[in-house]
């Protein structure tokens, strides 16, 4: 078992070895000579002596190299937008390429000179700051949200590029605050007279889904009162869900009654002059009752979402419905129970219960809205 456990691992091994090592010949065949060099490294990091990425490594390492001085040249002359930013993370990359031969004691045997740039990054960096900075303060400048949004990753890239560059930690924060979205959702109890139910179950799970949704760290959600605590008077939007309509418990009895029969059945035994027994086949005959008690509950659930300012104009307004039917079927014969089939006789040996409790069956018929208000809200917020 080991001696075929450790051939096993071989196997795997070499299989491994030679897929990374073809990945990185397809990488270089396909011209993307940075991505031939990482894998051809990472593989010789695991197998120094291996020829393939020996070869592979040693013709791409040099013509990566040229393939990034020639961008950062033409874009240079061309003067690009973000020129230094490109720039910066061209010369990252070079790093990168430096930095993984350099663990790698395989790829030091090929590449025994690998190229440097970190004075080079570390002078364009401040200027790689400075376009991410501008740019920020441009967006931030046009004032609306989605303006705030840019300018917050710019301000981001800034900082990445020189830690506290400027006054930019005040900066992210001022763009971040104006990038929120503010929704105040407005989940409205339920007011029926007639029913006594509780829509907790309901609710619980339309705050999971807005949860889910402030993953997205623009958006926020707040309860009216979560609102008027943080003084939010002029949220963005507000988003009502509101039981328009409902009904639990509505019962319908149906009642079925059908003469069944069967022939050949066994239905007694006679016993003939020769002492044998032989047995009687004929008809069998019942009459059997089917009772089916429906309790239908449904409702209907509005969403409302409105943005708000001069006009407070709606920009969903949608009716959800659901529908929930609990059922029951008993039954009773009169005649020979070998008449009935097999459906009949199971439900004739059911006994009469009651219905579910209302609240049961509200939360039931609840939950398709649910998964409508559900798909429907993520679809909504997706792309804010």
């Amino acid at each position: 078992m080991k001696s075929l456990t450790k051939y096993l691992v071989l196997c795997l091994t070499t299989v491994t070895i030679f897929v990374a090592c073809n990945s990185a010949k397809s990488s270089y065949d396909r011209g993307n000579y940075y991505d031939a060099v990482m894998r051809s490294v990472e593989k010789l990091r695991k197998s120094p002596n291996n020829k393939n990425a020996q070869e592979t490594l040693a013709n791409a390492y040099p013509l990566a190299i040229n393939t990034f001085m020639d961008k950062l040249e033409n874009e240079d002359q061309a003067n690009v937008d973000f020129k230094f930013t490109k720039a910066a993370k061209t010369y990252t990359q070079l790093n990168g390429m430096y930095e993984s031969i350099q663990r790698s004691p395989g790829a030091q045997q090929v590449i025994t000179n690998p190229k440097k740039y970190y004075k080079t990054l570390d002078r364009i960096k401040p200027q790689a700051a400075d376009e991410q900075y501008e740019a920020g303060l441009y967006q931030l400048s046009m004032g609306s949200r989605d303006n705030a949004k840019q300018a917050y990753f710019y301000f981001l890239e800034a900082d990445k590029f020189i830690p506290g560059y400027r006054n930019v930690g005040e900066k992210i924060d001022e763009a971040y605050h104006r990038s929120i979205l503010h929704v105040v959702a407005n989940l409205k109890p339920i007011q029926s007279r007639f029913y006594e139910v509780s829509a907790d179950v309901f609710y619980k799970q339309v705050e999971n889904t807005l949860q889910q949704i402030e993953n997205n760290e623009f958006i926020r959600f707040y309860s009216p009162e979560e609102a008027a605590n943080n003084n939010i008077q002029n949220p963005d939007q507000i988003l009502e869900v509101n039981f328009e309509d409902f009904v639990v418990g509505e019962t319908h009895t149906k009642e079925t009654i059908e003469k069944m029969e069967r022939d050949s059945v066994v239905i007694g035994e006679v016993t003939l002059d020769s002492g044998r027994k032989k047995e009687v086949i004929g008809s069998v005959s019942a009459e059997v009752a089917l009772y089916r008690m429906e309790v239908i509950s449904r409702g209907l659930v509005n969403l409302s979402i409105t943005k708000n300012g001069m006009n407070d104009k709606d920009i969903v307004y949608q009716d959800l419905p659901g529908e929930f039917v609990w059922f029951h079927e008993w039954g009773q014969f009169n005649g020979d129970e070998r008449a009935l089939n097999d459906e009949q006789v199971a439900i004739c040996h059911n006994q009469r219960v009651s219905p579910a409790p209302p609240q049961q069956l509200f939360v039931e018929f609840t939950k398709p809205i649910q998964a409508q208000l559900h798909n429907r809200l993520i679809s909504f917020y997706k792309n804010y």
